[in-house]
């Protein structure tokens, strides 16, 4: 266990330190270069448009061309390695998945889906770990806490993923995929612009045979038997042009999965199977006004399902066993946004955010029935005086909870605010900082489980530097949180509060030298559960990534390097998970200006490695895919 951590911080020394070689070179020569953009606008860090350079707040911009050449086959995968992002994983893709940004809990990850807030499960378990990557144009991942901006649960940050959308003459395009553990992918799509319609349609269906995800050295009584997945997915937008000033849209999206898995319970046969079904649809209608030259204002409106089937033996449910139970979800939502120009200098966002959920589930362990409404305000505003710059945000968030047929519930408040200043130092450098509060509601099954449980209270703060010229972005910030109550599950099986904190420096670099496109990352922090005096569960002290990639007679060609420490498999044992590393090797060429062929060598020497206690993980594959986009 010594050795795999040693190997694996050598791993992470060995990858930041040419980095930073790069980094001192490219700041002397900036040299054109294909592949990665530099200085990319956002929108998730102050909820209006600002290049990445002039954020106050740490994001990560992830582009098509990235998730192209990334040829990873889940949204877990492709932020792997990001600054300030972890995930554990039960097994393969489709199963159990948790991110942890900052090293906060999952429940403390608020998903945005075309500016839309994602729906939650009973237990606070994020519908999108299984998004399907063909949908997706990008991802912006905001670190640290933003609740002042988007409310419940924005602790540890936000993921803002933004659909695909063609402009112009419609077309089709679309990708199909082969590739080891029987893997087989297909993605089509049509979609452009007709007179005053925008539109878009494409459905895709992805699958494997698997691998079988227990280790039976590990979990004796686990099944060796080969554990599949499945996925169907459709998404279907219309925009349309109704007035000069005046947008009218409606978003579709239906996604189904069917997961093989084991447990390997002391109380189960090696013979049993499970599978975990997953269904989830929404439909979103909009408008969008440009009310004068100063303000724009958006209305939305989003219905959203999910329905989870979960059964043993392939026995109908409910029945007795350990599973074989189903869980439901409903969420209504209405989201009023505006943002107003008061001078050239000066931007300010204000809106309202309104929230009812419905979730029951019946099975052996536990039955529920609960409601939960929300109501949030908000209001920010940012502000430029020569070379200092400023952004505040302030929110207000009440909630009801209540269990069908019983008393037991609660009433929620919390305002929470963030206040942050930049200073252009000169053309290159500029010092940011902020401070934020913020806070986190009970979800269903912890009510369910401990009916005095109380909402998590959070502080943090961070200081930051970032260099931009030309061809080179690079950030470093210290960051630290405080937690009080923090809602965690203790080691007799139920949530509880306790404090937890976290302090560390993330360092961030993209650049482009000499031909070369590359990005890196690394994370040293040090998060801990102080209530309990353990270090949280599954998250790393130190972890990081290195991807360059150049274009030569026509190819272009590219390498990844992962790395992270040794981390505490849960607080329920003592058992550690060795620190790990993986490479991977990808190549891609342009046939013709609409047909592109990709191949990609992941976990190239076969590395054995853990991201939850018992559970494989994929070893070396080999993936290829041809693509269709016209221009």
């Amino acid at each position: 266990m010594k050795k795999s951590i040693r190997l694996s911080t050598c791993a992470l020394a060995r990858f930041s330190a040419p980095a930073l070689s790069v980094l001192s070179l490219a700041v002397a020569a900036s040299v054109q270069a294909q592949g990665i953009e530099i200085n990319p606008v956002v929108v998730s860090a102050s909820r209006m448009e600002q290049p990445l350079s002039q954020v106050l707040s740490s994001v990560s911009v992830i582009a098509r061309a990235d998730i192209d050449n990334s040829q990873v086959a889940t949204l877990a995968d492709l932020l792997q390695g990001e600054a300030g992002v972890e995930f554990g994983r039960n097994g393969g893709p489709g199963s159990t998945t948790s991110f942890f940004l900052r090293g906060q809990e999952s429940i403390n990850t608020v998903v945005l889906i075309d500016g839309v807030r994602a729906q939650v499960d009973q237990i606070g378990a994020i519908q999108t770990t299984d998004f399907p990557l063909n949908q997706i144009e990008r991802v912006e991942v905001l670190k640290g806490d933003v609740s002042a901006l988007y409310g419940n649960g924005a602790i540890g940050g936000v993921i803002n993923i933004i659909t695909r959308e063609n402009k112009g003459t419609p077309k089709a395009y679309g990708s199909t995929s082969l590739g080891s553990y029987n893997t087989q992918k297909v993605f089509v799509g049509y979609g452009g612009t007709a007179e005053d319609v925008n539109f878009d349609l494409n459905v895709g269906q992805d699958k494997s045979a698997g691998f079988s995800t227990m280790n039976t050295m590990q979990k004796l009584l686990a099944n060796s038997d080969v554990d599949g997945y499945k996925s169907q997915y459709a998404l279907a937008k219309l925009e349309k042009r109704i007035s000069a000033n005046t947008k009218v849209g409606v978003r579709l999206n239906y996604s189904s999965s069917d997961v093989d898995y084991d447990t390997g319970a002391s109380f189960e046969f090696p013979t049993g199977t499970h599978n975990f079904k997953k269904n989830k649809e929404s439909v979103s209608v909009y408008v969008r006004q440009v009310v004068n030259s100063e303000w724009i204002s958006s209305l939305n409106l989003t219905h959203s399902e999910y329905k989870y089937d979960d059964a043993l033996n392939g026995g109908p449910w409910p029945a007795s066993g350990y599973t074989n139970s189903y869980f439901r979800g409903r969420q209504n939502t209405a989201s009023w946004n505006n943002s107003y120009q008061i001078q050239p200098q000066t931007k300010t966002v204000f809106g309202v955010d309104l929230s009812e959920d419905t979730f029951d589930a019946n099975g052996s362990l536990s039955a529920y029935a609960l409601n939960r409404r929300s109501i949030g305000t908000y209001a920010g505003v940012t502000h430029q005086i020569n070379k200092l710059s400023v952004q505040a945000n302030a929110r207000r968030d009440e909630f009801h909870q209540q269990k069908e047929n019983s008393l037991s519930g609660g009433n929620y408040t919390a305002n929470t605010g963030l206040l942050g200043l930049g200073y252009q130092l000169d053309s290159f450098w500029i010092l940011t900082g902020t401070v934020s509060s913020g806070f986190s509601a009970p979800t269903v099954y912890a009510v369910n489980s401990n009916a005095n449980i109380k909402p998590e209270h959070h502080h943090s703060q961070e200081v930051g530097a970032t260099y931009q010229v030309d061809d080179v972005l690079m950030r470093v910030v210290y960051f630290q949180s405080n937690a009080k109550d923090a809602i965690i599950y203790n080691n007799a099986y139920r949530y509880i509060n306790s404090d937890i904190d976290n302090k560390g420096l993330e360092l961030t670099a993209r650049v482009k030298f000499q031909g070369y496109s590359i990005k890196s990352s690394v994370t040293l922090q040090n998060p801990r559960d102080v209530g309990q005096n353990l270090t949280q569960a599954r998250r790393a002290k130190e972890y990081g990534s290195l991807d360059v990639s150049k274009m030569l007679s026509g190819y272009e060609l590219g390498a990844r390097l992962y790395a992270a420490g040794s981390r505490r498999d849960s607080n329920f044992t003592s058992t550690t998970l060795p620190g790990y590393s993986t490479m991977a090797f990808y190549a891609s060429r342009k046939i013709d200006n609409e047909w592109t062929a990709r191949v990609k060598l992941d976990n190239a020497f076969d590395r054995q490695y853990q991201l939850a206690y018992g559970y494989n993980t994929p070893g070396r594959g080999i993936y290829a895919t041809l693509q269709y986009q016209p221009k």
